[in-house]
């Protein structure tokens, strides 16, 4: 069996298969689907070869495997540590130009290195008094092929910020910025302004200074990880559900699915625990009938619709990212760390068996390949190789469903009994300090709730 996994994987990292383009999911920019004429096929290429593939991984094996340990680290999105701020964003001043009421501002230069200073002006619209911000950089806290994220401290109120810089087409509106200016809600990440740099290239940077947050998901986990410790269930309950309850907000209030949900992009406040989803790059308004790109979401993360190049899925793919991290906070690594598209189906089909015709017929109604190996699904308390209270088990199963229409949806999940511990009167974070808010939801996140989900959803202590 370890030969011929480790044959396999040779075979799929030498080969294409039309499914792992360069760029990372996350870091598409908007204007790809705007540029893109996505078509649905019938019978691919891709897919004959995405069967031939995985049932070479599969054909022969054992139908009762025992769960392979992984020594494979997640690839960091992220760097940690002072750095220099590179020279595309050295010397930033204001540009004397009138923006228009929707546009932020303009500021000319290739931006700040550590220790200088950006000024940009807000307000000045509908009344709004014009005031002027000064920022100094201090660090890089994230870069990749999407651009950077810095540190930086506003002189005028000595607060942290985060300012993420990203290369803007001017032939296209940022959906980025076009969302991140609808959302307010405790576990998302707030946005509190923007403006436009230039360089002397001419071209055209969009930069987002948000609320500094100092940890990620992934950072404290890893910190669990190196000191050969699991991550306490309170813990795991308690980040999961703040995931939950910020994609319920993103899908039904606002109507936006995020599309790169993984921990990297899920910021921890280390005192209060307070999580807040981050990183909007890849999130969309998906509108039903119309395509989207089927490449997208971190591959840990990545719901199996999408590897079998469904270009019409729905939310549920964010649902199947939170039972990929809620298991993962459960391991201490990646549930399914697949090294292409195919390994990653391979690492799910080992763990949940093989996809019946009807269950890929759910996730891609135009996918007519179906010859693979049938292989039993894994025992779940055997894939975590540790014991847990039945209902965390119950919900991870009702996250990672091959059949989108059978997630649990964000709401349900709040709702679910593994997280009651939070609801109790008593409850509180190990260190005994408060939680932060968990049930304060509006009206607008409880709309088409049952009477019935929302008792489950309510402690009964809490005045409402």
């Amino acid at each position: 069996m370890n030969v011929m996994m480790r044959r396999f994987k040779k075979m799929a990292s030498s080969r294409s298969f039309g499914l792992d383009p360069v760029p990372d999911p996350g870091t598409i920019d908007a204007k790809v689907e705007q540029d893109a004429d996505v078509k649905v096929a019938t019978k691919s290429e891709s897919e004959d070869k995405l069967t031939s593939t995985v049932t070479t991984e599969l054909d022969s094996s054992s139908t009762s495997m025992e769960a392979t340990a992984t020594s494979k680290e997640v690839v960091r999105a992220e760097k940690s540590g002072s750095h220099d701020l590179p020279h595309e964003i050295n010397q930033m001043k204001i540009r004397n130009i009138k923006p228009e009421d929707v546009e932020p501002p303009v500021v000319n230069g290739h931006g700040t290195e550590t220790g200088q200073i950006i000024v940009t002006t807000i307000g000045g619209h509908n009344g709004q008094p014009k005031q002027t911000l000064s920022y100094m950089a201090e660090r890089v806290v994230g870069s990749g092929s999407f651009g950077v994220v810095f540190q930086a401290k506003c002189l005028e109120t000595g607060e942290s910020v985060a300012i993420k810089k990203v290369l803007q087409d001017k032939r296209y509106r940022n959906r980025e910025l076009q969302i991140a200016r609808m959302l307010s809600h405790p576990n998302v990440v707030c946005t509190k302004h923007c403006f436009y740099s230039t360089t002397e290239k001419n071209e055209l940077y969009l930069n987002l200074v948000l609320e500094y947050v100092s940890e990620t998901v992934y950072r404290v986990l890893r910190s669990y990880t190196r000191m050969k410790q699991h991550m306490p269930i309170t813990y795991v309950q308690l980040y999961t559900y703040q995931i939950c309850r910020a994609l319920n907000y993103l899908h039904s209030v606002i109507g936006v699915c995020h599309r790169d949900i993984k921990p990297q992009n899920l910021l921890v406040n280390p005192h209060t625990h307070q999580v807040k989803v981050c990183d909007f790059g890849s999130a969309k308004m998906l509108v039903p009938g119309e395509p989207n790109i089927s490449y997208i979401c971190s591959r840990y993360y990545r719901a199996p619709e999408l590897i079998f190049g469904a270009t019409e899925y729905t939310t549920a793919i964010d649902m199947w990212s939170v039972g990929c991290v809620m298991a993962e906070l459960i391991l201490g690594q990646p549930l399914f760390p697949g090294e292409t598209s195919v390994d990653q189906l391979v690492e799910i089909i080992k763990t949940l068996g093989t996809p019946t015709k009807e269950e890929i017929r759910c996730m891609n109604p135009n996918y007519t390949e179906f010859k693979f190996p049938q292989i039993k699904a894994h025992s779940w308390h055997k894939v975590f190789h540790r014991r847990l209270p039945a209902e965390a088990v119950d919900l991870v199963t009702r996250l990672l469903q091959y059949s989108p229409d059978l997630r649990f949806t964000a709401l349900e999940a709040c709702a679910h009994p593994f997280f009651d511990n939070l609801r109790e009167p008593n409850a509180c974070l190990p260190n005994g300090r408060p939680f932060p808010p968990l049930f304060d939801f509006t009206a607008q996140e409880l709309a088409g709730a049952s009477s019935e989900l929302r008792d489950r959803l309510l402690p009964k202590h809490i005045n409402q």
